[in-house]
């Protein structure tokens, strides 16, 4: 298991060089199919999974619109690679072991996230308590939040009332026990 963390903290960390090289849709695309995660491109309907199929071309040519972490090992210290996205419309957590509520403040005190992002589902992240979804306040054109599975959120009604209050064209759809 410690290898593992090991590993996948490895695969998390963020080469700046490697950004500024190949621009950021580029190396964001690596990093989240290296740690298990799907994205698409703008114009595109299909997922790129395959890591050594990344599709090549002019710099800044693939512009990444969502993105699919589903049993991704993505952790907090990769989430600089988040920074230069400026057309990620959805994402989708599900099942990340290593996602916790300060991976959930970072997403929402990105920039470029909070002007593009109108898709958010988290489901089945043990480590998201109440303290992260509040945090996601800050996505001022997230339309739609889609919450199942998570068991660490105790305090239901505050937190959506909170979340409410701040995105008001915000819909919620919700299945926790």
């Amino acid at each position: 298991r410690t290898f593992w963390g090991w590993l996948n903290a490895v695969f998390n960390k963020v080469d700046h060089e490697r950004i500024r090289a190949v621009g950021p849709d580029r190396a964001a695309s690596e990093w989240l199919l290296r740690c298990g995660a799907l994205v698409r491109y703008q114009g595109s309907p299909k997922w790129q999974q395959d890591y050594n199929g990344l599709p090549t071309g002019p710099l800044g040519k693939y512009k990444i619109e969502a993105i699919s972490a589903t049993d991704s090992c993505i952790m907090y210290r990769g989430f600089d690679y988040l920074d230069g996205l400026e057309h990620v419309t959805d994402i989708k957590l599900e099942k990340c072991m290593y996602i916790q509520d300060e991976c959930l403040q970072r997403l929402s005190e990105t920039n470029n996230l909070q002007k593009s992002l109108q898709q958010l589902k988290i489901i089945s992240c043990g480590n998201v308590t109440d303290k992260g979804i509040i945090a996601l306040h800050k996505l001022t054109n997230l339309e739609y939040l889609y919450l199942s599975d998570l068991p660490g959120i105790r305090e239901k009604e505050t937190t959506f009332r909170v979340l409410q209050q701040a995105l008001p064209n915000l819909e919620l759809e919700l299945d926790l026990e």
